[in-house]
C-alpha cells in the first residue's frame, strides 16, 4: 500500500483540528504532521500504472463503491489526499438514515409504528428539506426515492462487514428511520472510527490499492473520454489509467474561494465551518477543466449556531456555548436577538431554519442574551468581553443602550412574560423551552450559524455519470457523494440522508461499473 499513514487514527480524533475548522481546536490534543517523509526530492514522474477504477476520496461513498467494484471482481486503486484513511469520517457517530418501504421489507433494520409508504416517507422529507426553499429544481425526488428505496439493503451489505447497526431514531422522532453502529468497546473511539478500521481491513484483502498522502491534481482524457487521472505525492507526479474514474470528494467547505463564489453569504455572516478543510472544492475543479456542469443555488448543511470566529479564536472555551456544549448554555432555552434587539424565529427550531433565518433577514449582527445564573457561563463569556463581540451590563435597559438595540427592552419583557405563561406567541417555541431569564449582569453574545457540509458541486445523472451542460455524459467520469448530492435537497438537511446516499450511490456505482 503506499502513502503510508503518518500517525494513527487515534492520533488524528485527538488532533482533529489538523483537518477541521476553528471549533476543532477545542478537542486537539497533537497537531500531527502532514508532510510525507518518504516523498523523494525529485520532481521526476513516476512509471504510469493501469488499473479498472480509479477512485478519488476513502469517504463513505468512496470507500463503498471500492468495495462494491472489488467485490465484482475489478482492479480497484482509491487515492486520498489525506495521511489517513477515511478523514472525513473518524470523528461521526455513524447514524444512516433508510426508508422501510414495503418495496425493501426485506432488509428492514427494525420495526417501529405505524407501517411506512415511501408516499409518506417522501411527504416527511420534502417538508424537512423545504425549510427556508429557495427556487431551484431540488430535490430530485425520483432520484431521492431510488437511494432511500436501496438503503435499507445498502446497511445490510455494509453489517457483512461485521459492524453491526442498531436502531437510532425512528420515523416518529426525526422523520426518517435511523440506525447507527454499535457502540465501540473502547468508549474513546467513536463509531466512525470502528466504520473506517472494518473498511479499510476489507479493501485491504480484496486488494484494493489505497494510494495516502496522494493528491489527484487534474483528469486525463482520449479525446472526450475519461481515461485516468494525474496524481502527486509530495514532488513526484504520476499518471494512473482507468476504465472509469470516480471523483468522491467530498463537498467545497474547505475553500474559501468557492465559498465566495457559490455562498457568499455565509463568509459575509461569518458562517463557522467545523467540516474537513481538506474538502477544497476539488472535484469541481478537476471537473470544470474537462467540461462537466456544476450545480447552481448551492448552499450549506448547518449545523449548531455559535459564538463568533473572533471569540472562538480568542478562548476556545466560546465554542461550548452552544446546545451541544456546556450546562446552562443552550441557545434553544434563549433568546436570539437581530442587530435592533428583536426575535425573528423560534430558537429551538431546526438549525437549518436558524441558519436561513439568519442569513435571509440580513439584520445582524446577531446576539443570544444571557444572564449571570450560571456561574461557569457566565465566566466563561467575560473573557470576550474584550474582543467586542460580547456586550454586559447590568440591567437590560443598559445592555440596550450599549448594543444600540432599540427593541432589546420590549422583546425582551415580553419574553419574560411569554416564559411565565408557557406560551409564546410571536414563534410557538414550546413551553419547556421558554426558560425565564434571572439577574443580571447580561451579556450579549454575537453569534453566527456554523456548516459541517455544502451543498452542490458536479452535477451528474441517475448513474452518477458527469453530466455537461447539454445534459450529455462525460464518458468515463463519474461522481457520488459529497461532491454530488445537491439533487437530494432543496435547503435543509434530512437527518442522516447524506451518510445514507454516500454509501448507497458507492455500492450502486461500484457494482455497475464492475459489470460494465
Amino acid at each position: 500500500m503506499e502513502g503510508r499513514k503518518l500517525f494513527s487514527r487515534r492520533q488524528f480524533v485527538a488532533g482533529v483540528a489538523v483537518l477541521g475548522g476553528t471549533l476543532a481546536l477545542t478537542a486537539c490534543g497533537a497537531n500531527p504532521k502532514t508532510e510525507n517523509p518518504t516523498s523523494g526530492s525529485s520532481d521526476a514522474g513516476a512509471e504510469a500504472k493501469e488499473t479498472d477504477i480509479v477512485i478519488i476520496g476513502s469517504g463513505l461513498a468512496g470507500s463503498a463503491c471500492a468495495r462494491a467494484a472489488a467485490l465484482g471482481g475489478a482492479k480497484v486503486t482509491l487515492v486520498d489526499k489525506a495521511p489517513f484513511y477515511m478523514s472525513t469520517f473518524l470523528t461521526s457517530l455513524g447514524n444512516v438514515s433508510i426508508a422501510q418501504v414495503p418495496e425493501n421489507k426485506e432488509y428492514w433494520q427494525f420495526e417501529d409504528g405505524e407501517p411506512d409508504t415511501m408516499e409518506a416517507f417522501t411527504e416527511r422529507y420534502k417538508a424537512a428539506t423545504e425549510i427556508g426553499k429557495v427556487d431551484a429544481p431540488y430535490p430530485d425526488y425520483e432520484r431521492m426515492q431510488r437511494m432511500m428505496e436501496e438503503s435499507c439493503k445498502t446497511i445490510d451489505w455494509v453489517n457483512e462487514l461485521g459492524i453491526g447497526f442498531k436502531e437510532s431514531f425512528t420515523k416518529e422522532q426525526v422523520g426518517t428511520d435511523t440506525v447507527k453502529p454499535d457502540a465501540p468497546t473502547d468508549p474513546s473511539i467513536k463509531a466512525g472510527q470502528d466504520v473506517a478500521d472494518a473498511f479499510q481491513a476489507e479493501l485491504e484483502n480484496l486488494g484494493v490499492e489505497i494510494m495516502l498522502s496522494t493528491e489527484a491534481t487534474k483528469l486525463l482524457q482520449d479525446g472526450d473520454t475519461v481515461v485516468g487521472i494525474t496524481v502527486k505525492n509530495g514532488k513526484q507526479e504520476q499518471d494512473i489509467k482507468a476504465k472509469a474514474v470516480v471523483l468522491a470528494v467530498g463537498g467545497f467547505g474547505g475553500s474559501d474561494e468557492y465559498r465566495d463564489e457559490l455562498v457568499p453569504a455565509i463568509n459575509k455572516m461569518g458562517f463557522q465551518y467545523l467540516g474537513n478543510a481538506m474538502n477544497t472544492g476539488d472535484g469541481m475543479t478537476m471537473g470544470k477543466a474537462v467540461g462537466a456542469a456544476l450545480y447552481d443555488d448551492c448552499w450549506v448543511i448547518p449545523n449548531v449556531i455559535m459564538p463568533t470566529r473572533t471569540l472562538t479564536e480568542a478562548e476556545p472555551g466560546f465554542a461550548k456555548l452552544c446546545d451541544t456544549g456546556m450546562e446552562g448554555a443552550a441557545t434553544s432555552a434563549k433568546m436570539l436577538v437581530d442587530a435592533s434587539g428583536k426575535r425573528f424565529v423560534n430558537e429551538a427550531g431546526p438549525t437549518t431554519a436558524l441558519a436561513t433565518a439568519m442569513t435571509d433577514n440580513a439584520a445582524g449582527p446577531y446576539y443570544v442574551l444571557f444572564d449571570s445564573s450560571n456561574a461557569d457561563v457566565a465566566a466563561l463569556i467575560e473573557k470576550g468581553i474584550d474582543t467586542g463581540d460580547v456586550l454586559k451590563a447590568e440591567s437590560i435597559e443598559e445592555l440596550a443602550a450599549a448594543a444600540n438595540a432599540a427593541a432589546l427592552a420590549d422583546t425582551f419583557a415580553t419574553y419574560q412574560a411569554a416564559a411565565e405563561a408557557g406560551v409564546d406567541g410571536e414563534f410557538n417555541k414550546k413551553a419547556e423551552m421558554l426558560v425565564p431569564y434571572q439577574d443580571g449582569p447580561y451579556y450579549l453574545v454575537s453569534f453566527v450559524p456554523s456548516f459541517v457540509a455544502t451543498m452542490g458541486g458536479v452535477r451528474t445523472n441517475g448513474d452518477c455519470q458527469v453530466i455537461r451542460e447539454d445534459e450529455s455524459t462525460i464518458e468515463g467520469l463519474y461522481a457520488i457523494g459529497e461532491c454530488t448530492h445537491r439533487y437530494m435537497y432543496n435547503r435543509s438537511f434530512v437527518r442522516h440522508c447524506s451518510n445514507s446516499s454516500a454509501l448507497t450511490m458507492g455500492r450502486l456505482t461500484g457494482t455497475a461499473l464492475a459489470e460494465a
